[in-house]
């Protein structure tokens, strides 16, 4: 090339470098080109939706009616029972214990999960051999479709439940969710612990007490507990499931 010519074949020259830079950028706008700001999956918050609570005494089986899941919705039951063998179902279809405790000092609390892939409108039924029965329902968003991680469950009597501590979970993003029955309490008291939101349901039956629910997202693997302080003194048990949140 002649000394002082120019081509648009010439090198990169720094002092033109800004509008080289906008045309760039403008071509991969134009392409549609996507360019990741930073590594990794975005997981969406889990949203908790009280569904109903009920309690009865002496009696062999309890419903919440007309109970709408949308599709990938999960549904969450805690249940509370003198019989020990208290099972449920959604619109027909039975749900998954996740965790159950066996010694609860006159109550059986457990918590059960269905996730809905198609979602639809359908009633809970819990059903027992016989006895006081009460449970909750509550419908949680954005879980993955096999959600269920690690379960903890302990009881004893006093005014400091808790599950004890889990084995290590899994995924780093969970959602745990914890359960606590009791003997004879006729109403939630205390505080939960860890920061866990309050599930804001019990029912007593009249004479069994009842369960009450709290819950919590995690974005790093640990060891985690569903318990609370400062409870009307009674005998417990108290339950914690982890769940994978879905991408």
């Amino acid at each position: 090339m002649r000394p002082g010519s120019s081509s648009s074949n010439s090198k990169y020259d720094p002092a033109k470098g800004g509008n080289m830079r906008r045309h760039y950028f403008r071509l991969l706008l134009i392409t549609g080109l996507c360019i990741p700001l930073r590594s990794g999956q975005v997981f969406r918050t889990p949203v908790v939706t009280a569904l109903g609570t009920t309690g009865d005494e002496d009696v062999r089986s309890l419903s919440i009616p007309g109970v709408t899941l949308k599709a990938g919705e999960t549904l969450l039951v805690s249940s509370n029972d003198e019989s020990d063998n208290a099972k449920v179902t959604w619109n027909g279809i039975s749900m998954h214990q996740d965790i159950g405790s066996t010694n609860g000092n006159g109550c059986y609390t457990k918590i059960f999960s269905l996730y809905s892939a198609s979602g639809g409108t359908g009633d809970i039924v819990a059903s027992h051999t016989v006895g006081d029965l009460s449970i909750n329902a509550s419908s949680v968003t954005n879980l993955a479709p096999s959600a269920l991680d690690k379960a903890r469950v302990g009881y004893g009597v006093g005014t400091n439940p808790s599950s004890g501590a889990t084995p290590i979970t899994t995924k780093a993003n969970e959602f745990l969710w914890g359960a606590i029955g009791y003997a004879s309490n006729s109403a939630a008291s205390g505080v939960w612990s860890e920061g866990f939101t309050s599930g804001g349901q019990f029912t007593f039956t009249g004479d069994t007490g009842g369960v009450e629910d709290g819950y919590k997202i995690v974005s790093s693997t640990g060891t985690f507990a569903a318990a609370k302080t400062g409870t009307a003194k009674d005998g417990w048990s108290a339950l914690i499931a982890t769940y994978a949140i879905a991408p």
